[in-house]
């Protein structure tokens, strides 16, 4: 238990504290109501992190609308479906992450150093599923980008006439190609990547025939399990870090008054993810381009044409879709994942802990 207002109340609930049965499935409903609210902000990161400096794009608002403007407002929920299999990694990171925590107690009573090496490891385990379920959904997120009828096109080219004269000679990503067909159902698209990406030709031989193979599946597998990891490894000790901060300037005004602690967790939430943000977005880029483009290429290689293309702006390429969404989401899931530990809290404890 972390460091506490008195000698029998904690600020943190562990995992031994909660009942299991209740915590997994409000544990599931509360991050899928997340989810469906910022998705849009995800379809949309995914999207600028894709193109190539502006040339689609100015910025995320100018995406939200032109994305709703070109192809309808469900285009904003493209690849949802597959994207809340990510449900079930979610659950097992969490569960990972709480257990390990808890655990990590007999080397170290460093909150910082436990809740960093509980959310590398959790991570790691996640990504096995989550990978593939993100390329899928990655995949679909990108139908249709750039594809309108010949008159928005002629409206889309005025509108962005001066963006597009600057952008005129720059190449657009190899991405996977999708039959206009079967671009109004969600089935067919989806059967259509899974397809592509089982019998995917390697780039050194493409006329050679495919072969049956899950690799497609794992694109970016490592610099995905890297990029979440350190992720995690920041978000975490920052968000405890964060808290004890805020909980000692309460102290500060404590005769005045006194603020929920559920408040300062979800202060501390959205602090956690601007610093873990910030510090991996490039990565993020890398790690986007490297599961969407046809062209098997290495982190370095995609890295080195990276900072040809965008110099500096690499640090805050899709930064504001980013941010504005592991903000927001951070505020909720945090709202909800605290939450959903109290309620799961178990009969004993109920004394023990600052509400």
């Amino acid at each position: 238990m972390s460091e506490s207002d008195g000698p029998n109340l904690t600020h943190d609930i562990d995992w031994p504290m909660l009942e299991k049965s209740r915590f997994i499935p409000l544990s599931l409903l509360s991050t899928f109501t997340v989810r469906s609210l910022l998705y849009p902000f995800t379809l949309v990161r995914t999207r600028l992190q894709v193109q190539v400096q502006s040339s689609i794009y100015q910025g995320t608002w100018h995406a939200l609308t032109s994305t709703v403007r070109y192809e309808g407002f469900r285009a904003l929920y493209k690849g949802f479906l597959v994207y809340n299999g990510q449900l079930i990694p979610g659950l097992i990171y969490i569960t990972t992450f709480e257990a390990t925590r808890s655990h990590a107690n007999i080397l170290t009573t460093n909150e910082y150093v436990r809740a960093g090496v509980a959310g590398s490891i959790a991570s790691m385990i996640a990504q096995i599923l989550a990978c593939p379920i993100d390329i899928i959904s990655q995949h679909m997120q990108l139908v249709g980008l750039t594809t309108t009828s010949s008159n928005q096109k002629h409206r889309l080219k005025n509108e962005l006439s001066s963006v597009s004269n600057r952008n005129s000679n720059h190449r657009q990503i190899r991405r996977m190609h999708v039959p206009k067909e079967i671009r109004n159902s969600n089935y067919l698209v989806f059967k259509h990547i899974c397809n592509t990406l089982l019998y995917e030709h390697t780039s050194d031989n493409p006329n050679k025939q495919a072969c049956f193979s899950l690799k497609g599946f794992y694109r970016g597998y490592f610099i995905s399990t890297i990029l979440f990891s350190l992720t995690s490894a920041i978000w975490w000790p920052s968000y405890y870090f964060y808290q004890k901060r805020l909980l000692e300037l309460e102290t500060l005004f404590s005769t005045s008054f006194t603020v929920p602690l559920l408040m300062i967790q979800c202060i501390a939430g959205p602090l956690s993810s601007l610093t873990s943000t910030l510090l991996t977005n490039p990565l993020d880029v890398c790690r986007t381009r490297i599961q969407v483009e046809r062209e098997r290429r290495t982190v370095i290689q995609i890295m080195n044409e990276l900072w040809h293309e965008e110099r500096l702006k690499v640090f805050t390429k899709g930064l504001t879709a980013r941010l504005s969404h592991s903000c927001i989401y951070s505020l909720f899931i945090i709202f909800g994942y605290e939450t959903v530990k109290r309620i799961s809290l178990k009969e004993e404890y109920r004394n023990q802990i600052r509400w």
